[in-house]
This record gives C-alpha cells, sequence and structure tokens, in this order.
C-alpha cells in the first residue's frame, strides 16, 4: 500500500511538472514570434509593427514667436529655404523631430508638413497638445557646411 501512494504523488507530480512545462513552452514561442514580427527592416518605417500603428503625426502649437508666427524649413536651420509658415497659436502636425541648428538654446526641429508640403519647424516655438511629443525621426537629413 505504501508503495501505491508514493506512485500516486510521483504520477500527480510528474502531470503537474508537464503541464507547467507545456506552458512555458508556449509563453517562451509566443514572445519568439512577437519578436520575430518586430525585427524587420528598422531602417523603414513599414517595416516596424510599431510604425504601422503610430498615429499619422503629433500636433503642437506655434507659440513664443510674439505674433510673427513661424517659417517652416526644408532642412533643420534657419538659413535653409523656406517652404512654408505658420501663424502663431496655430496648429502643426509633426512627425518627427531631428536635432538641428540651435535656436533659443534647443536644437530640436520637427518634421512636417504645411500646405501640402514636408518642412522643419524650430522645436524653440512648438509645444505639444498633449504631454506626448514627437519620436525621433529614422532617417535624419544631414547638413552640409
Amino acid at each position: 500500500m505504501f508503495v501505491s501512494l508514493r506512485l500516486g504523488l510521483l504520477v500527480r507530480v510528474l502531470l503537474v511538472a508537464a503541464a507547467v512545462a507545456g506552458v512555458l513552452v508556449l509563453a517562451l514561442s509566443a514572445g519568439s514570434q512577437i519578436g520575430a514580427s518586430q525585427s524587420g527592416d528598422r531602417g523603414s518605417p513599414t517595416g516596424s509593427v510599431l510604425a504601422k500603428n503610430a498615429p499619422a503625426g503629433t500636433n503642437y502649437r506655434v507659440m513664443g514667436t510674439d505674433g510673427a508666427g513661424l517659417n517652416v524649413r526644408a532642412c533643420p536651420d534657419a538659413d535653409c529655404v523656406k517652404v512654408g509658415w505658420v501663424e502663431e497659436g496655430d496648429r502643426f502636425v509633426a512627425d518627427c523631430w531631428q536635432r538641428g541648428a540651435v535656436v533659443g538654446g534647443n536644437p530640436m526641429w520637427l518634421n512636417g508638413s504645411v500646405d501640402g508640403r514636408s518642412g522643419f519647424a524650430a522645436g524653440h516655438y512648438l509645444r505639444p497638445d498633449t504631454g506626448v511629443g514627437a519620436p525621433a525621426c529614422a532617417d535624419p537629413v544631414r547638413l552640409t557646411e
């Protein structure tokens, strides 16, 4: 009788261990599939699951220009060609940000579009509508000297 009790206990322990191992295998295989789907072409926003689910842009308000408005430039520098303009208090929708020429102590420039033209606006004069800002640009524009 003692032997049959020990054998029953052993069978139960083995069944529990097999169940735990099965759950771990399922959890680990699901985690590796998620990692594989997110490890696509990181240089291309379309290769990333996060980029596909990202919002179209981040809303900013133009502030601190003393009513002069904000120029939108072809590159992140005040010497670049002007491609647009946003009035003080109006919205600028930014897709991403990158470092550029320092304006008012701030090197951040936001890339977005105005009237169908893509360009950069100095971050010093932009405030996000929410607490979350735009992500960094995946392929920043290089400035030549």
